[in-house]
């Protein structure tokens, strides 16, 4: 078993954090150090408690122990790996430049990496991530460092602004589940549950939160006519049975209505959830009005 340090940035998190401690804990191929570092102190501490928890669970395959990192620095030394999943400002800050901004008619359903909130969310993070790439320079600089914070593309060249040669990449699922997608599309086709995500390949462009799959296969076969067939067949769901279901129940879920309309215009699957690929787009085409954003 390989034993490895990890460092968490944002190591309080309530989504990523306890995401990467069930990952890890069905690795058999890892052990070591996990060393929680968030500056809401008490949130590390409960997440050290329940990495702990689930390391000591029957099902566990790996063999890490979760400690908490009372200092930046003391999270990092000697790190192998760093994982950054943190909120830049408050919630309470997001809430004015999320919002603020329909008083002058601009609408935003995520406000975390385009217009008027990306630039602000943008520029709270900057400075956070060159001193990260700072600090990582001084303490692990051959560690390689995984960031799941947005805005992604400016945290990450900020990590490089501060630490020109550090080993660094920005993390999202919006792929996998796009691949989940076309999985379901061929097993659906051949008659089978054979497909897996891992099964389909692809090939991606773009930049994250407006991704774009140009290609796709399952076992040899192309997916690009299923696609077509699935999204001519999807493309005008019914939503008014129950208008606010995805309010209710999954705010990040959706009917892609956007997503296959971006295919009829484009001939291209885009990749990311609705409520992502609608801030790229110019406002007219669904981000309008109040009213027209809620129906996405």
């Amino acid at each position: 078993m390989k034993k490895i340090n990890i460092a968490y940035i944002g190591g309080g998190s309530r989504q990523w954090a306890r995401g990467l401690m069930s990952d890890l804990a069905m690795d058999s191929d890892l052990g070591g150090e996990v060393r929680l570092y968030d500056i809401n102190h008490q949130a590390a501490k409960n997440n050290v408690i329940i990495g702990n928890k689930m390391q000591a669970h029957p099902d566990a395959r790996s063999a890490f122990t979760y400690v908490y990192a009372k200092t930046l620095e003391d999270a990092l030394i000697g790190a192998d790996f760093v994982v950054i999943s943190i909120l830049p400002g408050t919630f309470e800050e997001m809430k004015v430049y999320a919002h603020h901004p329909e008083a002058y008619g601009i609408y935003q359903s995520v406000a975390d990496t385009t217009g008027p909130a990306g630039v602000m969310r943008g520029l709270m993070s900057i400075p956070m991530f060159v001193e990260f790439g700072q600090a990582i320079k001084a303490h692990c600089p051959d560690a390689w460092v995984i960031n799941f914070t947005n805005p992604m593309t400016l945290c990450v060249q900020a990590l490089h602004e501060g630490f020109p040669e550090i080993k660094a990449y920005g993390n999202c699922h919006e792929v996998f589940g796009s691949q989940s997608d076309l999985a379901r599309i061929y097993n659906k086709h051949v008659g089978s549950d054979l497909a897996t995500r891992e099964d389909v390949q692809i090939t991606v462009s773009g930049i994250n939160h407006f991704t774009w799959i140009t290609k796709m296969s399952c076992f040899g076969t192309d997916l690009l006519p299923l696609y077509d067939a699935h999204v001519k067949a999807n493309a005008n769901p019914n939503l008014e049975d129950d208008p606010g279901r995805y309010k209710r129940h999954a705010p990040f879920g959706s009917a892609a209505k956007i997503k296959y309309d971006l295919y009829q215009r484009f001939d291209c699957m885009a990749a990311a959830g609705d409520r992502h690929l609608a801030e790229f787009m110019p406002l007219s085409y669904y981000l309008e009005s109040e009213a027209r954003r809620d129906l996405f």
